[in-house]
């Protein structure tokens, strides 16, 4: 038996990974002696390129209707009749192994041509459910951040502040009371490069750091509990914000 013949009847499978571990190592020990063989894997390899980027496309919306309906339409196959004149069953390993007698190339290459979009198909599939989940978890979120605000606006000790900077303002939506505080702005000036605002949380006259922000729009809570903070300072700090606050204070909103 000419091994290469093994090879050539394996190339498109093995060309889209269609081959079992054992039949793969044997096909791959061959091909780092025959660089016509490799030729020939690389080529089905292309012409499986090519037909995954035919089908990288979004199916239509009857696509699962189609097939379902295709697949109940379907009868079964009727057993042969039993007759001394049927020919005996030979199996694919026995094929094989008959000289001189093996698949056709074109029949490992239409196998290629159905495993690569199915893949391909696959891949869509599992795409569509991770976007699908990605989208899941951004909804959740959402309707968690809508829960916490309604909340903070709910307390009965609610209040809103200003934070004044060039002519542009934040708004402090506050409550001791749930020990939250919203900032937000619709645009604040650019700190500058390498710069950022920071908050800080003014209790006891100390200045706790709280979090940090570029300028432009702004919606964020504040870290710290707001429950015996008296007032909400901001300063500009190097990129990352700062330990100790930078003179000067550039607004102050009492709570």
């Amino acid at each position: 038996m000419n091994e290469s013949h093994d090879v050539h009847d394996s190339a498109a499978l093995y060309a889209v990974d269609a081959l079992e571990p054992e039949e793969r190592a044997r096909v791959e020990e061959h091909l780092r002696e025959c660089p016509s063989c490799r030729r020939e894997v690389a080529e089905y390899a292309e012409v499986g390129a090519h037909l995954a980027g035919a089908v990288a496309q979004e199916p239509p919306p009857s696509l699962r209707e189609d097939v379902l309906a295709g697949i109940r339409g379907t009868a079964p196959l009727p057993a042969p009749a039993p007759s001394a004149a049927t020919a005996p069953v030979v199996s694919l390993e026995e094929r094989r192994r008959r000289p001189g007698r093996r698949p056709g190339r074109w029949l490992t290459a239409a196998a290629a041509a159905v495993l690569v979009p199915s893949v391909a198909l696959g891949g869509w599939a599992l795409g569509v459910r991770g976007e699908q989940r990605q989208q899941e978890q951004l909804a959740a979120q959402a309707q968690q951040e809508q829960a916490r605000e309604n909340q903070l606006l709910a307390a009965p000790d609610v209040v809103t502040r200003t934070l004044e900077l060039d002519g542009r303002t934040a708004t402090v939506v506050a409550s001791q009371q749930a020990g939250a505080a919203l900032v937000v702005s619709a645009g604040l000036p650019d700190p500058g490069e390498g710069r950022e605002y920071q908050l800080w949380l003014m209790q006891d006259d100390v200045p706790v750091p709280d979090v940090h922000f570029a300028g432009g729009e702004v919606r964020t809570w504040l870290e710290g509990d707001v429950a015996d903070a008296a007032a909400v300072a901001m300063t500009v700090e190097p990129a990352g914000g700062s330990a100790s606050p930078t003179l000067p204070v550039v607004a102050l909103a009492e709570l």
